[in-house]
């Protein structure tokens, strides 16, 4: 085989993985209504976006870290907090709020992972200095060996001063910006779509909140000029995924065959003797792809500079509509591997037999005040001073000042709380008439949610998760309540055994 033949397929594997392409999922995803009158921005963004009037909108998005969470509770955690700021400020929004939707299971690992978890959330949410305003966690037996660790985030942006992530023009710089690329998370696209019963460490990354801190700053300052057409976080598949994101939604935009040509020398590492593959696959966190106008060049990398963050122009958006690879070495100078993007972004879809789920007996236990109360000890939930309501009293909601607007942001959570183990669509209705009767409760308008749906192996929980996008395409429309981002985590499996499908419902208004 060659070296373009195997550089390619290795590329088309971790495209091809179900976190990163949704296969099996995306015919039915695209059944949900995501248009509505607060919508800004829908689903295929980093974030969706939502108008909360006087110039201002909500950036909003969940995320899933649970199998990185389960092999390294703490740095798994961590990074999936990480993870989901980034897919927030990569919009141009500022962070204010995050919560967490944990599930556990009821063995003595199970608890030894929970602490490991909590502190995670907790260390980094706190050094960035974001609260973590709400959230619930449960126990059961289905969870044993396969947690969950749903994290969502909201930020606040101009409207104007929105970012998507988008290459517009041939020309353009591809600018690198934060950490140093390692082989940490190499292969963790292609972890997320597997079962976890085949463990490496490895393939969880490690965190680093305080960089993460320094993006933040950087990439909000940077969002109030107009020196970029877009910026993209380095998340699922790195770099690989992070370039040829910008370029189709740009080619969705524009109509152009905009490609991308990648120089891998340009690329600062903490690892001597990356592959091809490995610089383009790492997922070492807290990295943004940024990309410039290029008569701004000097300004963006002064911007960054002044941040005491890294950065470099890596490569550029070109309108020859490949994927170009430049392994431009000492001992390989000028050399180039170029792709097309349909052999490394084959549109594929997955089928599954739709069977009905099968019930599982269940022991779930209940939470105890003690135990709830030490997690939230744990969280800043004041950080921040926008926090009005935050998890110090009963009631799954929280309320957010709004000066901004001369308001409040009320935010719902809910998850089917087991429901969807008997009834797939009663279920996930159950989770949204909850977030639904808070907001009525709290005099707040909906406008919109987002959504973590969290199954088992698709040959076991395809068939439920079609009813729950049934059941949660009905009440959206029923209620007018659009879904403007979200997120599948299959293959919640380990050996035989998939956990009971768990849907995770985050809704926001305003009052």
């Amino acid at each position: 085989m060659t070296e373009k033949a195997e550089l390619t397929q290795e590329l088309a594997r971790a495209l091809a993985s179900e976190h990163t392409s949704y296969a099996s999922t995306k015919k039915y995803l695209a059944k949900l209504p995501t248009s509505g009158r607060y919508v800004i921005q829908g689903p295929g963004e980093n974030a969706g976006v939502l108008d909360l009037g006087i110039g201002w909108a909500l950036a909003l998005r969940i995320e899933s870290h649970n199998h990185p969470s389960f092999i390294n509770p703490y740095e798994g955690a961590a990074t999936g907090v990480g993870g989901i700021l980034r897919d927030i400020f990569t919009m141009g929004a500022r962070p204010v709020a995050l919560l967490d939707i944990l599930r556990f299971g009821t063995d003595k690992q199970s608890k030894k992972i929970m602490e490991g978890v909590v502190r995670g959330i907790s260390d980094y949410g706190t050094t960035v200095g974001v609260p973590v305003i709400g959230g619930d966690v449960y126990f059961d037996k289905t969870y044993n060996n396969n947690c969950l660790v749903n994290v969502c985030a909201m930020g606040l942006v101009k409207k104007k001063n929105i970012v998507y992530g988008n290459a517009l023009n041939g020309g353009q710089d591809l600018i690198y910006v934060g950490a140093r690329t390692g082989r940490d998370g190499v292969g963790g696209a292609q972890m997320a779509s597997e079962n976890l019963q085949n463990l490496d460490k490895s393939k969880v990354q490690d965190s680093d909140p305080f960089l993460e801190k320094l993006l933040l700053e950087a990439c909000c300052e940077l969002a109030q000029t107009d020196w970029i057409e877009g910026m993209q976080d380095m998340g699922a598949a790195g770099l690989l995924c992070s370039t040829t994101e910008i370029i189709l939604r740009g080619r969705n935009k524009t109509g152009r065959r905009l490609g991308a040509r990648i120089y891998l020398n340009k690329i600062p590492t903490k690892a001597d003797d990356l592959t091809p593959a490995e610089f383009l696959l790492s997922e070492s966190q807290e990295r943004m792809m940024v990309v410039g106008k290029r008569p701004y060049r000097e300004k963006i990398l002064n911007l960054f500079k002044a941040w005491d963050l890294e950065a470099v122009v890596c490569g550029e958006v070109t309108a020859d509509g490949f994927y170009t690879v430049v392994l431009d070495t000492e001992k390989q100078q000028g050399k180039l591997i170029r792709m097309d993007f349909n052999e490394i972004l084959p549109d594929i879809y997955k089928s599954w037999e739709l069977k009905d789920w099968v019930f599982q007996k269940s022991e779930h236990i209940k939470v105890g005040k003690a135990i709830t109360t030490d997690i939230w000890r744990q969280y800043d939930w004041m950080v921040g001073t926008r926090t009005l309501k935050g998890p110090d009293e009963p009631g799954k909601y929280a309320i957010l000042d709004m000066p901004e607007t001369y308001g409040q942001i009320a935010i719902s959570w809910s998850s089917d709380e087991g429901l969807s183990n008997q009834n797939p669509t009663r279920g996930v209705e159950h989770a949204f008439d909850n977030c639904y009767r808070w907001m009525e409760k709290l005099k707040a308008e909906p406008l919109g949610l987002t959504n973590c749906l969290n199954f088992g192996h698709p040959k076991d929980s395809m068939g439920a998760f079609a009813k729950t996008i049934d059941g949660l395409g009905e009440r959206c429309l029923k209620y007018k309540v659009p879904v403007v981002s979200g997120n599948v985590s299959l293959y919640n499996a380990y050996r035989t055994h998939s956990i009971k499908p768990t849907p995770v419902v985050v809704m926001v208004g305003k009052r």
